[in-house]
């Protein structure tokens, strides 16, 4: 039997309508959606594997934290999280880069400062030696300038 990709969030209740589907994606998406998950989600925070997510959310609010050292930790961390939570993935190199962008508010008079990471992950699939590329931006901490 093949393996089945579900695609998150999980419904519950398409199990209850008359067909009994639940919805699916293929691999590329389902590692994509996990991925994102390793991502955001706080070291200790998932109640059943208290290893699963980044350690980076652990320094979010130390000042003390340079742009540099948090990208660091932030690659390291997941690069080691993918090893050990993505098996269908093989060679991930994973890169972050973090920009400040700037909004002004005429109309408030202020603007506001948030950081952005750029988060690349190039890596192989382990089922068929195919590339598996993964990009996505997050804002990280909004800051306000009078």
């Amino acid at each position: 039997m093949e393996n089945q990709n579900y695609k998150i969030p999980f419904n519950p209740s398409s199990m209850m309508t008359s067909n009994g589907q639940i919805e699916t994606c293929d691999i590329a998406e389902s590692i994509a959606q996990n991925i994102m998950l390793l991502i955001i989600t706080k070291k200790g925070e998932n109640r059943y594997d208290e290893n699963y997510g980044n350690d980076v959310w652990g320094v979010e609010f130390d000042n003390g934290i340079t742009p540099a050292m948090w990208e660091n930790l932030f690659v390291s961390s997941l690069q080691r999280q993918i090893a050990e939570h993505e098996p269908r993935l093989v060679n991930a190199v994973v890169q972050a880069h973090i920009n400040y962008v700037e909004h002004s508010y005429e109309t408030r008079g202020f603007s506001e400062v948030k950081k952005k990471v750029k988060v690349g992950i190039n890596a192989k699939l382990d089922s068929t030696g195919e590339k598996f590329n993964f990009s996505t931006e997050l804002f990280l901490s909004p800051m306000s300038i009078d």
